[in-house]
């Protein structure tokens, strides 16, 4: 599981570097997308991993996890909504902090 935290963190450490407003992460039946909200409001689609590593950073952040290291950055998640449907799950993150790992 430590490889889902490293995957978020750099997620959005490339989010903050794109200037992203938000980053929302969603497992729609069994497909994974993720996709940026930019400053101009288009939308920036990501390589989602497999389901199953969305849905355990899902899992995580449903548990109140919001500290997330790779081996260079430390997201710390400050604003987010979670949604969990018939057909999917969904988080909207939309605050976050980086900081470089030292």
């Amino acid at each position: 599981m430590a490889t889902h935290g490293m995957f978020l963190a750099m997620v959005l450490a490339n989010a903050r570097r794109q200037e992203a407003r938000s980053v929302v992460l969603a497992v729609d039946g069994t497909r994974p997308r993720i996709e940026m909200l930019l400053a101009d409001n288009s939308r920036q689609p990501l390589v989602a991993p497999p389901a199953e590593v969305l849905l355990g950073i899902m899992a995580k952040l449903e548990a109140g996890e919001r500290r997330f290291s790779s081996q260079v950055f430390e997201a710390n998640i400050t604003g987010i909504d979670l949604q969990r449907g018939a057909d999917g799950v969904k988080a909207h993150i939309s605050a976050w902090s980086i900081e470089h790992c030292e």
